[in-house]
């Protein structure tokens, strides 16, 4: 009977994926943290990873309406990272990285999974500068 490490293999996909085309980042973390009736923010910059930036979608240019105002976006970016990677979002937590003289913000965080083990992340980036 062959049984088949299915966790081990995607965990290896993706680091051949990572290989293909890797960007290393350093994560510029902003934090909220909730001290006696409000929060402080904390700011710190996490160790060096090694990810993969890719055009996730290319479109026709829209309008997005945020609180400041409006802007044009043309492009989607995402990036895949092993599952080592400490990539988070939120309301409580902002982190940016720069690439490909570029400033990224992390949108969102979807872990990859794989019979109920953590294999990686992707997430949806948003150009910032």
């Amino acid at each position: 009977m062959v049984v088949t490490d299915f966790v081990a293999i995607r965990r290896r996909h993706i680091a051949w994926n990572i290989a293909q085309n890797p960007t290393a980042i350093t994560i510029h973390r902003k934090e909220k943290i909730r001290k006696g009736g409000g929060y402080d923010e904390v700011e710190s910059d996490l160790s060096p990873v090694t990810v993969r930036i890719f055009v996730s979608r290319s479109q026709i240019p829209q309008a997005v309406s945020n609180l400041a105002g409006t802007k044009q976006t043309d492009k989607m970016y995402s990036l895949l990272a092993d599952d080592h990677a400490d990539i988070k979002a939120g309301p409580t937590v902002t982190d940016r990285f720069s690439a490909m003289g570029e400033t990224f913000e992390v949108i969102s965080v979807q872990p990859q999974v794989v019979q109920g083990v953590i294999v990686g992340y992707q997430a949806d980036l948003e150009r910032v500068k």
